[in-house]
């Protein structure tokens, strides 16, 4: 979900915007060490500006000291409490140390005063989709296009409600606008690729997903779905390489191991696959998909019930029980039996 500072706006009070519009341009400039030592400075003469006291609260917040920025940004409200913009500031620091409760009610706060502040809306429509409230989220992402229709996050939202939905078309159209208006954003490129890749289109998918890693190379969950990508289209090598890569850093464990299963299995290296896929229930023991990828794995080796997969064996019978593979079931639960 968005975590950015929100953009910079020129002070209320008319009579101290040449006091501080070099200042503030400084700040817009990126030249942030500069930016801070003159509105400290400034403050040193109008300790009670809170127009001062937000901006140095925003730049605080985004040299990653958000202790200070909630302090200087709650001294601005204690000044001007009915000041939207401040609780939107405040809210956005508050998100970042994940007081998300807080942050709701700060975010709620500023659209009771600016109910046109559509930044604010789409932050509690995402607070919103990652709790699970979709229908809450669709909600506040509708009100916020009220404020603009065209606004990249509340489209980024409402792309997400309809990808939770399993509507992965419906997800690509506001996705896509989302990404014409903010090409520079890792996470809508991100879930405009997993809406793609839903429905099948997988070069497109690689693309966005190629777009979320180049804008943010840490950015772990896009590897593994561009890996992904590149395996639904036989890539295979350049497939490999991701998984391995992700293993390798101890990143997206599960995926990553299974990855390299899929990509054994494709090549139709059973043995080679069935030890990744194990690795692979090492993070997550109950998975069905990887548990049956096993059973395939081993019955393609001819091993279904070897003594050496004991530690599958149990929850493997209780997978193909719940598939309807009863026969297979019982073999399983006969080779447990005959072990003990």
């Amino acid at each position: 979900m968005p975590a950015s500072p929100p953009a910079l706006q020129w002070p209320r009070n008319i009579e101290n915007i040449m006091s501080l519009e070099s200042i503030l341009e400084l700040h817009r400039g990126g030249a942030l060490i500069a930016a801070e030592t003159q509105y400290r400075d400034y403050l040193t003469t109008h300790p009670d500006d809170g127009d001062a006291l937000h901006l140095l609260g925003v730049l605080r917040q985004q040299r990653g000291d958000h202790a200070e920025a909630a302090e200087l940004i709650r001294r601005a409200l204690a000044i001007a409490p009915d000041h939207a913009p401040f609780h939107l500031s405040l809210g956005g620091v508050l998100l970042q140390t994940a007081d998300e409760a807080d942050a709701r009610a700060q975010f709620e706060r500023a659209i009771e005063l600016d109910p046109n502040l559509v930044e604010a809306h789409a932050l509690v429509g995402h607070l919103h989709l990652r709790a699970g409230e979709v229908e809450a989220a669709e909600s506040r992402f509708r009100i916020g296009r009220r404020a603009d229709d065209e606004d990249p996050m509340i489209l980024f939202g409402l792309g997400n409600v309809y990808l939770s939905r399993g509507d992965a078309a419906n997800a690509t159209k506001f996705l896509t606008r989302a990404a014409e208006g903010k090409p520079d954003d890792a996470a809508i490129q991100l879930s405009l690729g997993r809406a793609l890749f839903e429905q099948g289109a997988f070069g497109f998918a690689e693309q966005a997903f190629d777009n979320a890693v180049r804008l943010r190379p840490d950015y772990s969950l896009a590897r593994l779905f561009l890996a992904r990508a590149r395996l639904r289209q036989d890539k295979l090598d350049a497939a490999r390489e991701g998984f391995a890569a992700l293993a390798a850093e101890n990143q997206q464990a599960f995926g990553a191991n299974a990855g390299l299963g899929d990509v054994a299995r494709k090549k139709d290296q059973a043995v080679r696959a069935l030890k990744y896929y194990r690795r692979a229930l090492q993070f997550d023991p109950a998975h069905a998909g990887a548990l049956h990828a096993c059973a395939w794995c081993m019955e393609r080796m001819g091993d279904l019930a070897a003594p050496d997969a004991i530690e599958l064996q149990q929850p493997l019978a209780e997978l193909l029980t719940r598939l309807g593979h009863e026969d297979e079931a019982r073999q399983v639960r006969d080779a447990i039996a005959a072990h003990r």
